[in-house]
């Protein structure tokens, strides 16, 4: 049954979307999801690329080498950034153009309040540091996985996007259609972060024709109180179903969670990041890290 209209406050008004330049469909994926979603809630896309200094390239060099030998590492890293920053600009300019999304940079310019809009911004740093505060300014941070030679650089991103900027991260690897979000799978376990992730997921869940509510109980020895979340969500117009997971059936937590979302027909995961301590992660696994690297679904997280 379709949740009944009520009138969210909040919104995802300002999206950010960084955009490594890799040559691959990345960027392409995040940026069209961006903008399928922003066109739903009438919000602003702010497309960032973050070139590297060039010359932070000669910190990793080998001790021995010579001042020709460090200014080719220079150059060639110089040559990398330059790269990739047309490769993230044409990737702007093919999906905006393709999407008929109007560039804007003063937000009193912006032709329709309903509407999508999207600037680029590019910034020279680490990207790590850039997004630590620059990402602290926008409702939403939308990342595409990456794999390969882009994984760790893609993973660092990832983790300073969810630890740093208390802001939630939409994590997928594919394009999102305008209406994803219609069914989700909300993974509840009473901590900080599920509750963050819950305020903050409300436009998903207002909006969700089908909303399920797993409670994971885990190795968690204190009452989470699912009934409660299912009354809170009643106040705004969200009715829940509610599934029960636990560690004594031979998977993960995980794995648990997967395969409850699986079952709903989920096609978004909401979920609390890093919820558990560096001691119990050791213990009883990192459940984090586990949703990223094998959940088939976009996963809403939030620390």
């Amino acid at each position: 049954m379709k949740n009944s209209p009520v009138r969210c406050k909040m919104y995802f008004k300002n999206i950010l979307v960084p955009l490594s330049g890799a040559a691959n469909d990345c960027d392409t994926a995040a940026l069209e999801s961006a903008f399928n979603l922003a066109s739903r809630f009438g919000a602003h896309v702010n497309a960032l690329h973050i070139k590297i200094d060039p010359r932070t390239a000669a910190a990793f060099v080998g001790e021995g080498m010579t001042s020709t030998m460090i200014e080719s590492v220079i150059d060639m890293a110089e040559k990398e950034g330059q790269d990739r920053r047309q490769r993230a600009h044409a990737t702007f300019d093919k999906v905006t153009a393709a999407l008929q999304v109007p560039l804007v940079t003063n937000m009193a310019d912006r032709p329709n309040a309903t509407g999508a809009s999207a600037r680029f911004v590019e910034m020279q740093g680490n990207s790590e540091d850039t997004i630590h505060s620059y990402g602290r300014l926008f409702d939403l941070i939308i990342i595409c996985k990456q794999e390969g030679e882009e994984q760790i650089s893609n993973s660092l991103l990832i983790n300073t996007a969810l630890r740093e900027t208390g802001r939630p991260v939409l994590l997928l690897d594919s394009t999102q259609p305008h209406d994803m979000g219609k069914r989700v799978a909300f993974a509840w376990n009473g901590s900080v972060e599920a509750s963050r992730a819950l305020s903050y997921s409300l436009p998903f869940l207002q909006t969700a024709e089908n909303v399920t509510l797993i409670s994971a109980i885990d190795d968690l020895d204190e009452a989470i109180y699912p009934e409660a979340v299912q009354r809170y969500l009643a106040m705004y117009g969200v009715t829940a179903d509610r599934c029960e997971i636990s560690g004594t059936n031979g998977k993960s937590t995980a794995e648990s969670i997967i395969a409850a979302a699986t079952k709903s027909n989920a096609d978004l995961l909401v979920m609390g990041a890093y919820t558990r301590s560096r001691l119990r992660r050791l213990f009883f696994g990192a459940v984090t890290e586990e949703i990223l690297n094998n959940c088939p679904i976009p996963v809403f997280m939030a620390h």
